[in-house]
């Protein structure tokens, strides 16, 4: 007999301790009957892992949260005979996904046959949203006429994919494919702080191999993020080359090329938006905020408000306050 659990729009958003409004990032997952759910709890635990990793973080942290769909809505049984609530396809929800997940599993000869499904999945947000397979969910993509993006973007043929069927596979592929998301909107690091949340130590290894050594342009993007994370520090360009792994003329550049901004340019755009936020938002003494921010002093802050806003910190204050109450 199927037992019912209460896992409907699973929804991951932390609470992020950060001085602006979180970023949220939709993620879909179609369900259907005879779906796996240790392949689509894989994908929901290492999202969630994600968000808790991200709350001790200062910065623009993203938060995903998650809805589970399929082609009428309602209750869908996995393989394991676990049943989850789930809402229409054709709903608010579906066409404001960023990412699409289309789960694997035993039942997908049978959702194969289900007309409405595939027609629902025709009619995916493509435009909008990013959509990846999961297992043999990708037999689902490809008759429907969609492409994988992750398929795309590590060079594998969708059509020549061998679809897991044993529940190890099923678990493996989700987690690679919920790196792979993790790695390209968060960093490296995040995503192996997460698969070592995740698995014991036997396994880790052979899941950061597969997720392979950052690059130069991804280390570019780490380092943009911790400087975001940090820039009410005292830091400097020094250190986040070094968290790059890069000499201070070599990480300029690959800097410069990949953000279109010089390092420092970077930072003081960060430290000054996060002076912003605080003006709006709290009723902190400009000095104070000037130390938070790492800009030192309230009068080198008031000198820069002046040159980028052409008016005081004060000003800009009441302006915001101003624009609250209208």
């Amino acid at each position: 007999m199927a037992r019912a659990i209460s896992f409907h729009d699973a929804s991951l958003s932390g609470r992020s301790e950060i001085s602006g409004r979180p970023i949220v990032k939709h993620v879909g997952i179609v369900l259907y009957d005879g779906f796996s759910l240790i392949g689509v709890g894989t994908l929901i635990e290492i999202l969630k892992i994600s968000n808790e990793l991200q709350e001790s973080m200062k910065g623009e942290n993203l938060t995903y949260k998650i809805s589970l769909l399929s082609a009428r809505g309602g209750v869908v049984t996995s393989s394991s005979s676990i049943c989850v609530g789930t809402e229409s396809l054709h709903g608010q929800r579906f066409r404001a996904c960023d990412v699409l997940y289309i789960a694997g599993g035993t039942g997908v000869s049978e959702a194969l046959a289900n007309e409405r499904l595939i027609e629902l999945l025709k009619s995916a947000p493509s435009g909008n949203a990013a959509i990846n397979g999961l297992g043999s969910g990708h037999a689902l993509l490809a008759a429907s006429g969609l492409s994988c993006e992750t398929c795309a973007l590590q060079g594998r043929d969708l059509f020549a994919h061998d679809y897991p069927v044993r529940t190890r596979d099923e678990r493996s592929h989700a987690l690679i494919y919920a790196l792979d998301l993790l790695k390209r909107d968060l960093g490296y690091d995040i995503a192996s702080s997460a698969v070592e949340r995740l698995l014991d130590n036997q396994h880790v290894s052979i899941m950061l191999s597969e997720m392979g050594t950052p690059t130069a342009a991804e280390k570019t993007q780490e380092s943009a993020r911790w400087l975001e994370r940090n820039c009410g520090k005292q830091v400097s360009v020094v250190d986040a080359a070094h968290t790059a792994a890069m000499s201070g003329r070599n990480f300029s550049r690959h800097f410069k090329r990949e953000m279109g901004l010089t390092p420092s340019q970077y930072l003081l755009n960060a430290r000054m938006k996060l002076s912003c936020e605080l003006l709006a938002n709290s009723e902190l003494p400009i000095d104070k905020i000037a130390r938070r921010t790492g800009l030192s002093s309230g009068e080198r802050l008031s000198k820069l408000f002046r040159k980028q806003f052409s008016m005081s910190p004060d000003e800009f204050r009441a302006r915001k306050r101003e624009e609250s109450i209208s």
